[in-house]
């Protein structure tokens, strides 16, 4: 068994997205074994995104399936130092700040092999945020940070002055222009979208649905928006409101859809006039295509997205009236169309510039 030069380890929707790039680019550096921890695994968060992006399946899939934080963060733990032990890269990439990032890392930390964090840098006030612990822990023992933004470059390097920083971009907007050209018709996605103007939304994260209550109010008030909402659920948010608002009130003027994949997100997010979300992929998304965004959490760590304008922020605590009163600020502020402008997080090349961060570790 070949001896891989790098191990890309990914397993979140999000991620697989993000490592349809990374991969390709590092390909041209050596050897990669890509290793698919399973975090994420039904068709359309995983199975689907290959096969619409183009990239052949992962070397290792893990399946380490669904579970409590301990319990998936020590299987992907335990599972990852197993396969770096047998194939023994020389460096290993992770991407973002979920369970599958900080496992993968710790795993190859403990085994002195060189880590580079990928989307290094970002920070949330709430220190206690899983995703927040996720990645302080993957930036306080990588060797290489690769940044998306200035802002996140600073934070780094006053953070982690023995890393080597590397301020790439961010390789989400790599995909995202390389597949603009390849997005299905509206109406095949949802014969709504291609009716009239509509709010596109995405709700999954546990600021709401381990709440039911906040989430029914979320869905009350994106019924009062004056316009359709096509909303694709997330398995986790169907089997909460299958369980707390059988039949809400709110069904009608809300098109619930199955959850969609990468490119179908992308042509609703598009057309949309309005986005609505909890998502950080989706937040920049719409600041990417020009669409004003609403982004239902108590903060977010795409900060630069709200200064250009083109993102607002409400509490989930304060969606009943904070909702409706975000919608009415951005068709004041964007009657005439979105202005922002879109360079803060690279312009599309991140991937090659990772690439470039990863060689000289293979050169040593």
């Amino acid at each position: 068994m070949n001896r891989p030069d790098i191990a890309l380890c990914y397993g979140t929707r999000p991620q697989v997205i993000k490592a349809s790039v990374v991969r390709r680019e590092l390909g041209r550096l050596g050897t990669v074994l890509a290793l698919d921890t399973g975090q994420h695994y039904d068709y359309e968060l995983n199975a689907l995104l290959y096969a619409q992006l183009g990239v052949r399946p992962a070397d290792v899939l893990l399946e380490v399936g669904s579970g409590g934080h301990a319990e998936q963060t020590a299987a992907i733990l335990v599972r990852a130092e197993r396969v770096l032990l047998e194939r023994r890269p020389r460096v290993v990439v992770v991407i973002g700040d979920t369970n599958s990032t900080v496992g993968c890392a710790l795993a190859a930390a403990k085994l002195r092999i060189p880590v580079v964090h990928v989307e290094a840098g970002l920070r949330a006030a709430d220190a206690l945020m899983a995703e927040e612990i996720n990645r302080r822990v993957v930036d306080a023992i990588a060797q290489v940070l690769c940044t998306p933004s200035a802002r996140a470059t600073g934070r780094v390097r006053t953070e982690r002055c023995d890393a080597i920083v590397h301020q790439t971009g961010d390789v989400a907007r790599d995909v995202l222009l390389a597949s603009e050209g390849r997005l299905p018709l509206l109406r095949s996605v949802s014969p709504l979208a291609a009716d009239g103007p509509y709010c596109y939304a995405t709700l999954h994260r546990a600021e709401l649905t381990a709440r039911p209550e906040r989430l029914v109010e979320a869905l009350d008030a994106l019924a009062r928006l004056g316009q359709p909402v096509i909303l694709p659920l997330h398995p986790r948010t169907r089997s909460v409101l299958d369980a707390h608002a059988p039949g809400a009130r709110w069904a009608e003027r809300v098109a619930l859809l199955p959850p969609v994949g990468y490119l179908e997100s992308l042509a609703l997010a598009r057309a949309a006039a309005l986005v609505v979300t909890d998502s950080g992929g989706v937040q920049r998304e719409a600041y990417w295509l020009g669409v004003p965004c609403v982004t239902l959490r108590a903060e977010t760590e795409w900060i630069e997205t709200v200064e250009l304008g083109a993102n607002l922020i409400v509490n989930p605590d304060e969606v009943a009236d904070g909702l409706p009163a975000a919608v009415e600020r951005h068709r004041a502020c964007w009657a005439s169309g979105p202005a922002w402008n879109r360079d803060a997080y690279g312009l599309g090349d991140a991937g090659i510039r990772i690439a470039e961060a990863v060689a000289p570790l293979l050169a040593a």
